[in-house]
């Protein structure tokens, strides 16, 4: 893996590739926090491609799904008599008590022989609080933290990644190309992408196999998307000395734009029906001066 593949054009991931590197020098175990699909295991390979001079083997092992206890058993014993290897190690907190103090033990003896990288939500130190995970394993792992933002927090790198994304999916489908139009972009810029990155990977590939075109628009975007609303924005600017309708009239115009004038799509994301959208459009006169129909493009 290249460095140059990690998308890294916003503060937060600017300072996530700078940590990383920091910490290629210790010996101790780095944690990776972040929702599912921010790209934890990503950059457990990428700080491995770092430090593989010292570390030449990779192992990776997920408690993502739940395993028997002979079967966890199973995985730590392939871990016992290893050397020069980075060991990735996700959801860690699915891990039952006895086994995390063996994790403890072998984190400790194995420094500077065995790498540790472990992963797992960024409500970690809750689980603490709750007893899901042992408290003496988080004061171990805790000192060298890797807190990777959500998509939705890091917006100057979802251009780069879409393009990214459709050279990979492109190549896939044996299309070259690939472009998205100005209505598009904007979208892919203002979601909130509950699945992060793989959320997007997964939204382009769907257009790019269902559509056959050079450029993909908003009427691309597969209708299950629109099934639920955005969440909240707690950035959302909001001024005093407004009156609500002109409020309205804006969110529902941003709204119309963003799904290409689909009065249906447009509704799911307010949470109306498309009765009641058809209505305020006209009552704001949001028709396109062209056709009467279309909210304006821009």
């Amino acid at each position: 893996m290249e460095e140059s593949n990690f998308i890294a054009l916003s503060p937060s991931t600017r300072k996530i590739l700078d940590r990383m590197k920091q910490a290629v020098s210790s010996d101790l175990p780095i944690l990776f926090l972040g929702e599912s699909g921010t790209g934890k295991s990503y950059l457990g390979f990428l700080f491995h491609s770092f430090c593989k001079d010292r570390f030449p083997q990779y192992q990776v092992f997920d408690f993502s799904v739940s395993e028997s206890e002979e079967e966890t058993s199973e995985i730590f014993s392939k871990l016992d008599g290893k050397a020069g290897v980075t060991i990735f190690l996700e959801a860690i907190s699915n891990l039952n008590p006895s086994f995390q103090v063996q994790l403890l033990q072998k984190i400790r003896n194995e420094k500077g022989k065995n790498r540790y990288l472990l992963s797992d939500q960024p409500d970690l130190p809750e689980k603490v609080k709750s007893g899901r995970l042992q408290e003496s394993l988080m004061t171990e792992i805790q000192t060298l933290q890797v807190k990777i933002p959500t998509l939705r927090d890091r917006k100057e790198d979802i251009p780069p990644l879409t393009r990214f994304f459709l050279d990979l999916i492109g190549k896939r489908y044996n299309r070259k190309n690939i472009k998205i139009s100005e209505k598009l972009g904007k979208f892919l810029l203002e979601y909130d992408y509950p699945g992060n990155l793989h959320q997007l990977k997964n939204l382009l590939e769907a257009m790019v196999s269902m559509h056959n075109v050079k450029t993909l628009d908003t009427k691309h975007l597969p209708p299950e998307l629109f099934e639920t609303g955005y969440k909240q924005n707690d950035n959302l600017t909001v001024r005093t000395g407004i009156p609500l309708r002109d409020y309205e009239r804006e969110i529902i115009r941003r709204n119309l734009i963003l799904v290409n004038g689909n009065r249906e799509k447009a509704a799911r994301i307010l949470g109306i029906s498309e009765r009641t959208i058809y209505r305020k459009i006209t009552e704001f006169e949001l028709f396109d001066s062209e056709d009467g129909k279309n909210p304006p493009s821009s």
